[in-house]
Order: structure tokens, then sequence, then C-alpha cells
């Protein structure tokens, strides 16, 4: 759902600025239309989720552009499933506005709204099958604020989902892989997006109420430990930094908290190869804070045979020169996706 600000010419690549619940991540590539990044930075949220507008500032230091691509908060942006005629440009915005708002039950005056076309076909009454997203006009203006305050220029504003999905199918406009189809899973604070790609488009977009926190509240249960604790315990084995035992907890405690998880996932894929007639996907990426927890790609592994969870990262290699581990790499794929989200000022450097 792009806010779109007056032009202004740009030399330097956009900053990709995710505005997550734990942290704002911001990173920049070396230059329009390129996938090399050029600097990252992290500003953590504070327990009432508000953003320090002088760390916000500081950290931004050192990047060479004052626009951004932004995500928002996952509890920001609603996504149903419409049907709408074959319209374009702001008739289509329009319409998608207006047929979301009913649905939520909301005026579509305080809405921003987009839609992505998920079918090909167009059914008999005129109508193709789309993904409408919405969110709350105010909240935007909220969650935007401090970033204006610095001086930054957000240039668009995007879902979560969407920048996630685009970091792992950036080989998607070749044509040998436009119709490869592939699950996203995003695993954050509180929350997970599930994604369902084909080549760079999404077909399919749905949060769900799980994330770390629910892995943190079994591994407490399991170990007798108390939340703050239990968190700590389970970001050290991310890094590797836990004994084999207490992996083997958290790893049960995962397999617990995902069950609901997995049969979301498992859901997602009936879909795609069912209602929207895709093909198989070819595996399960992991994204987020929580992407690297111990048990997570092996419950989905073992929960949906013949789909295999790729432990790939999009930012790993790229990331190896700057100061992030590996296993923080998976955490940055939203930021890049948002960086390398295709602008008119890419595609004229490309030409």
């Amino acid at each position: 759902m792009p806010i779109r600000l007056p032009r202004i010419g740009r030399s330097q690549s956009p900053v990709g600025v995710e505005i997550g619940g734990d942290a704002v991540r911001m990173l920049q590539t070396t230059a329009l239309g390129s996938d090399r990044i050029r600097r990252v930075a992290v500003v953590p949220r504070s327990a009432d989720g508000s953003i320090d507008s002088q760390r916000l500032r500081r950290a931004w230091r050192g990047f060479s552009s004052l626009d951004a691509v932004v995500s928002l908060d996952d509890d920001c942006v609603d996504v149903r499933p419409g049907r709408l005629p074959r319209l374009a440009g702001e008739e289509l915005r329009e319409a998608a506005r207006w047929e979301i708002a009913g649905m939520l039950e909301r005026d579509g005056a305080d809405l921003v709204a987009e839609s992505m076309s998920v079918g090909r076909d167009v059914a008999e009454d005129g109508r193709v099958e789309m993904l409408l997203i919405a969110a709350d006009r105010r909240t935007i203006g909220e969650r935007l604020d401090p970033l204006l305050e610095v001086g930054i220029r957000p240039i668009a504003v995007e879902p979560v989902f969407l920048a996630a999905g685009r970091a792992f199918a950036m080989r998607s406009r070749r044509d040998d892989e436009r119709e490869v189809v592939r699950v996203v899973v995003k695993t954050d604070a509180a929350t997970t997006w599930i994604s369902v790609m084909r080549g760079d488009g999404v077909v399919f977009a749905k949060l769900v109420p799980i994330g770390t926190r629910d892995f943190d509240q079994a591994l407490a249960t399991n170990l007798s430990i108390d939340l703050e604790e239990a968190a700590r315990t389970r970001s050290d084995a991310a890094r590797g930094e836990a004994e084999p035992l207490v992996v083997a907890s958290i790893a049960d405690a995962v397999r617990r908290a995902s069950r609901g998880l997995i049969g979301e996932v498992a859901m997602a894929i009936r879909y795609s190869t069912k209602a929207a007639r895709l093909s198989r996907p070819v595996g399960i990426h992991l994204a987020g804070i929580g992407a690297s927890t111990p048990g997570l790609s092996e419950a989905l592994g073992s929960g949906i045979p013949g789909v295999p969870v790729v432990g790939d990262s999009p930012t790993a290699q790229r990331l190896a020169d700057l100061p992030v581990t590996g296993h923080e790499s998976l955490a940055w794929a939203t930021a890049f996706g948002l960086a390398i989200r295709p602008t008119d000022d890419a595609r004229e450097a490309a030409a």
C-alpha cells in the first residue's frame, strides 16, 4: 500500500526500514537495482513500543539516502481474499479500499488499501481473484512519525509478507522461475506471517497469532523458569551458545507450541495446490527473529511431509562483511526485501 510523496530525484538506493515488534531494522544496498548490502543498523523498541528518536537519528548516520521503503508492525495490516473487476491504477485502488472496508466493517475513508491479483483467469462475471490489503490511515501516520521527526522520507509503505517474500524470490523474474511456488514463514515475537509465492508474486497471505513468545512460554513450563530467562535461553540457543540438553528442551517446547502454526502452513499449501491450482511448493523458507529457534525447522519439516524446509538465507553471504552474525541474517529478510523493492529509479538505472 504505497504512500506516495512528491517525487524527489534519487541517485542513491532507498533504505529498507522494517518497523518490527522488537526493533526497527534498516538496510541499504550499494546502488539502485543492486542486491549488495552497503549498511545495516538496528534500533530496539522500548517496552511500550515507542522508538527513541535520538537513537534512530544516530543509527541513520552513515546511510547515504533519506528515502525509505517502510513496513509496519504486523497488527497494522489486514489482508482478505476478494474478487474485483478488471480495473487499473487509482480506480482499482478505490475499489479495493471500499471492498475491504465492507469486509472489516470500517469506513473506507479511514483506510489505505491496495490489491494484488492472485489469479490469471477472469471469471464469467468479469472479476479476478485478489488479495485485498488495508491499513488504518491514522495508524500509518503514527508509525511514520518517528521517521519523519528525524528527517527520513518514506517513499512507500509495504506489507511485511510481501517484502519478506521478495527476499526469497529475487530470481523469480527469470522466465524459468516465474511459476516456482514457495512458502515463506516469517516468525516474530507475537505473530507469524505465512505467505505463498508464485514467482515474485504473493498468492496467499495470513497472519497467525503464534510467535517466539509462545515458544518461550512452552520452554518456561518445560524448565520451570520465568519467561525472561526462557527468552534468553532460546536466544542463546539460536546463536549456538547452549548445551545439547537445553537445545533439546527448546526443540520439544517448539514442537508443542508450533502445532497450530504447522496446521496453518499446511492449510496454505492445500489452498495453493487445490483452490489456486498451483504446483507443489519447492520449499518452506524461514525468516524473522524466530527463524533460527531450535526445533522450528524440524517441526515444520515433520509436520508437512513432502515440502522441505529450505535452510537458505537471502542475506547471510551479503552480510558476511558487516557486523551481523550468521544466525541473525534471517531476521534481516524483510528489510532486505524492502531495500530491493523495484522503483522507477531502479528501472532507469538499470536501463
